[in-house]
């Protein structure tokens, strides 16, 4: 599995008071996936031949997730959602934060759906 960094964009939406983030467009190699994210997430991006994982972080809210995709399907394919520290620490351990973010990507790989 190999980190990238890609060509990120917003994908927003207007109506007649406020723009709205719908979500992060990612482009790699001819290709556009449509990943959701937060302006607070940090986002780590590994491709490993035809799938494209994308693991955000968003150390404010303690939530994480991992988005799998499959060349060239614009949206993600499988997904797991971690809505709280509790359940970060549930799957990777108490020591979380000492992993490399590609072992935690390849740990959260186990939990696809």
């Amino acid at each position: 599995m190999t980190p990238i960094i890609p060509e990120l964009k917003l994908f927003t939406t207007n109506d007649s008071t406020s723009i709205h983030i719908d979500s992060l467009i990612i482009g790699y190699k001819g290709n556009h996936y449509h990943l959701p994210g937060g302006t607070n997430d940090t986002i780590h991006l590994f491709a490993e031949s035809i799938a494209l994982y994308a693991l955000t972080i968003n150390e404010a809210m303690g939530t994480m997730a991992l988005n799998a995709f499959m060349v060239p399907e614009p949206d993600p394919i499988n997904s797991i959602y971690l809505h709280s520290l509790k359940e970060i620490k549930g799957l990777l351990g108490s020591e979380w934060e000492r992993l490399s973010v590609l072992d935690i990507t390849q740990e959260l790989i186990n939990y696809l759906i």
